[in-house]
């Protein structure tokens, strides 16, 4: 879903250019007098400054249904400064952190171990409980390239750049333990055996990792589970790119309606089963792009849109952890699965207001639904608990402001076509894992 940690959510972009449907005349008038120049450097004048006469209010919204003219390019930039990410919402729409999972008495139920001395202790054996928090913080950046092939169809590609953080505080509070470590018995015992010391933070981490070494001779007395350790992590990539191709088929005074279609390639480095703490880039797998747009102009200043969205999560094979529970994720079970990701569908409501032919403003709704997934394998583990809480949903407002220097090109006071957005986003709502999240984002656009 829409941001961040496997979701984790897909962030979709759209070709654009909001022009002017009363100025088209203008354009083709621009593109006949461009023909008649031999110039080579006459003619690219000539088609900017034709571009700009049908591209006021030159403000960016990725969903409408505005395609570019014939033979221009829209490059453009976003940076997406996310405020720092604390929460996830849960099964029942509640705010929970995002380590939840993770803090958790560490009995038998974690480490199966711990079993045999349960008799000895009068209920379960216990290390105490682990101490966990994480906090996402993402730095993302998304290049895109957009072509009018005609005018009526626009080709273009997003690029994903991402710098992804995981701030992990971990710790063991042992004050509950009632079994620890005896060196000189080399093995695990009740607190009240002679010679038994509580485990350490440290001895938990081992345990998750290459295993525990009871009394430091260099052999491991209890098998880990292999996992890295479990601190703050953070690295940079690509994310997974989208090939998009958009076509208005429809546009009068009043409407305007446009089909997208594309493709979103599995480029984005996916989640290392072995690190409980790490972002992916990416699903792993191909998504199939549908989209439809819908303008209404028919009121003075104001563009109202809708965007109904679907996509396809092609089926795939993937290598995963594969736990008894969704709530317990520490396994040592592991399997190249057979995945359906559910599909995705989403609906948005965007009103944009041209308060002067500079600036522009607007509100937008998304809501956003994730299908459950399927997964199965041949090792007879327990394939629901990857199933489990991955039909998600979500409720996000946006608020943006627009400033274009179109008009302030023609009157030869900035030297170069281009518009600039402020978009504030809040997902306010939501269910079963994906993050109470907020951004702003500032993208900018230029005409070429």
């Amino acid at each position: 879903m829409a941001d961040g940690p496997a979701s984790r959510g897909k962030r979709t972009w759209t070709l654009w250019a909001h022009l002017e449907p009363q100025v088209s005349q203008g354009w083709q008038k621009g593109r006949s007098k461009a023909k008649m120049k031999t110039n080579v450097m006459a003619k690219s004048v000539l088609c900017v400054t034709a571009v700009l006469f049908i591209a006021i209010p030159l403000v960016c919204h990725a969903d409408t249904a505005e395609v570019l003219p014939k033979k221009v390019f829209d490059v453009g930039t976003t940076y997406f400064h996310y405020f720092d990410i604390h929460k996830r919402y849960n099964q029942d729409g509640k705010a929970e952190d995002l380590a939840h999972d993770f803090n958790t008495d560490l009995t038998s139920k974690v480490f199966p171990a711990l079993s045999a001395l349960d008799p000895f202790v009068g209920g379960r054996a216990s290390f105490g409980r682990s101490v966990v928090d994480f906090t996402l913080i993402y730095r993302w950046w998304e290049f895109t390239l957009a072509y009018g092939l005609t005018d009526r169809l626009t080709l273009g590609v997003l690029i994903p750049l991402n710098y992804s953080k995981n701030d992990v505080s971990a710790f063991l509070d042992s004050s509950t333990a009632n079994v620890g470590k005896n060196s000189a018995l080399n093995s695990l015992r009740p607190l009240f055996v002679p010679g038994t010391v509580r485990l350490t933070t440290n001895d938990i981490q081992n345990l998750l990792g290459r295993g525990l070494d009871i009394n430091g001779d260099g052999t491991i007395d209890i098998q880990g589970y292999g996992y890295k350790p479990v601190k703050t992590w953070s690295d940079t990539g690509v994310g997974d790119i989208e090939l998009l191709g958009k076509y208005q088929f429809y546009k009068n005074d009043n409407w305007r309606l446009a089909f997208t279609g594309g493709v979103r390639l599995p480029t984005g480095e996916v989640d290392d089963i072995d690190n409980l703490a790490d972002v992916s880039f990416g699903d792993g797998q191909t998504d199939i792009i549908f989209r439809f747009h819908g303008d209404y102009l028919g009121i003075k200043k104001l563009l109202l849109n809708t965007t109904v969205r679907y996509e396809i999560q092609l089926p795939d094979k993937e290598k995963k952890r594969v736990p008894d529970r969704v709530d317990l994720p520490i396994t040592a079970n592991r399997e190249k699965v057979d995945r359906n990701l559910g599909d995705i569908v989403a609906l948005e409501l965007m009103g944009k207001y041209n308060f002067t032919q500079y600036l522009s403003g607007g509100l937008k709704y998304r809501f956003t639904k994730k299908f459950k997934d399927k997964v199965d394998g041949d090792m007879g583990f327990v394939y629901s608990s990857l199933e489990d809480e991955t039909n998600s949903k979500g409720h996000i407002a946006f608020a943006f402001l627009g400033f274009d220097t179109i008009q302030m090109y023609f009157d030869k006071k900035f030297p170069v076509p281009l518009s600039l957005k402020l978009e504030y986003r809040n997902r306010f709502a939501g269910k079963n894992n994906v993050t109470k999240s907020q951004y702003l984002a500032l993208s900018l656009n230029i005409f070429l």
